[in-house]
């Protein structure tokens, strides 16, 4: 019988919101077809130094209370770890999100002789290397059993950062039956463009309004709204509010089907990130038939072949970006259907929900 599993992530269910709790749950409901897994997840709902279990969909869910700059949470959060290992017998760990919860992650395993499964995203190499758990995060890619990578991008990153880590890829995929193809969007006198997730610095708002022609495209925002990007597009509004009437904001779709109409409500999806892991949002939009215009950063190089399934432009340039809208446009106006087809292809062919879990279940079995 394969080993049970004690699943390590930041958000996990009921409130979280984000690619790395969507994700998690995708990932543990393919996990689950072969192994029984315990989540264990930090929880802002329960108070600080207390921790409870819950059932999710047949899964254990062990919350974990935490408040905002508790010094001693790691330190508890271990020890919940430690008694969860317990209870289960003799679990595999695994740190989905490589951050202050897998150095804890990996001591736990430590301390019972066990090396952890790491799990790389993307923001946790990208961003938080340069704060203040670097070193914490480097130990943790260090002595992981392996450390999975979402991207082949940040598979080179984890490589040259920490050499010891055994760095290897594997990319998220979507479930073609809840993002369906929709039908093709007649080409109106503007094109419709979306942006689409969790809006904060990293995802290029910034870039996006400055490139826009708002003569010529509308922009459909939807997503949570971060403090930083909510006070850029006031600012922006400010500045011109002739294009108020252009832009369209949603808050968050945590229901499937109300995502899957908001994809039907745009023309093209754009992620003009500064970097990205494995998008959701790439895979969820190109599922659905609606073509990317993607910067060359993270999942976007694995999945994307500019000009056939998608777009892509050089990152962080308001010029480049202003030129792949060009070519999106013309690409739309003149074949956007084959457009669409190519870009769920392109998913059905390596991304799919299917392939990611044989994955997944091949890399756990063949790291045992």
């Amino acid at each position: 019988m394969a080993a049970p599993l004690v699943f390590v992530c930041p958000a996990f269910g009921r409130a979280a919101v984000g690619g790395v709790a969507a994700s998690a749950e995708r990932i543990v409901g393919h996990l689950s077809a072969r192994h029984r897994v315990r989540v264990v997840t930090p929880s802002p709902l329960l108070a600080p130094d207390s921790w409870s279990d819950r059932d999710e969909g047949g899964v254990t869910v062990t919350e974990v209370g935490y408040g905002k700059g508790d010094p001693r949470f790691l330190q508890f959060f271990q020890d919940v770890l430690e008694n969860v290992a317990a209870e289960e017998g003799e679990p595999e760990l695994l740190g989905f999100y490589c951050n202050q919860l897998a150095y804890a992650t990996t001591l736990a395993a430590l301390r019972r002789g066990r090396a952890p499964w790491l799990f790389a995203r993307g923001n946790d190499i990208d961003l938080d290397l340069f704060g203040e758990w670097a070193f914490h995060i480097h130990y943790a890619l260090s002595h992981a059993r392996r450390v999975f990578c979402v991207t082949r991008e940040l598979q080179a990153r984890v490589a040259a950062w920490c050499p010891k880590a055994k760095a290897h890829w594997l990319p998220n995929g979507v479930d073609p039956k809840r993002f369906p193809l929709l039908d093709p969007r007649p080409p109106g006198a503007r094109l419709t463009v979306g942006l689409f997730g969790d809006i904060k610095a990293k995802k290029g708002l910034e870039l996006l309004l400055e490139a826009l022609d708002f003569r010529r495209f509308e922009l459909r925002i939807v997503g949570r709204m971060r403090e930083d990007a909510a006070r850029l597009l006031h600012g922006f509004l400010c500045l011109h509010p002739d294009c108020a009437e252009r832009i369209t904001t949603v808050d968050y779709c945590a229901d499937v089907t109300d995502l899957c109409r908001q994809y039907g409500q745009v023309d093209l999806v754009c992620l003009p990130s500064r970097h990205e892991g494995m998008a959701n949002v790439m895979l969820e939009a190109m599922a659905c038939g609606r073509p990317c215009l993607c910067s060359a950063v993270g999942g976007a190089l694995d999945v994307i072949v500019d000009g056939v399934n998608g777009l892509l432009f050089e990152p962080r340039s308001a010029a480049a970006l202003a030129q792949g809208l060009d070519r999106a446009e013309e690409l739309l106006r003149s074949g956007g259907e084959s457009q669409g087809r190519r870009a769920r292809a392109a998913v059905m062919a390596g991304f799919s929900a299917k392939k990611e879990g044989r994955r997944y279940l091949r890399a756990l079995a063949t790291a045992s």
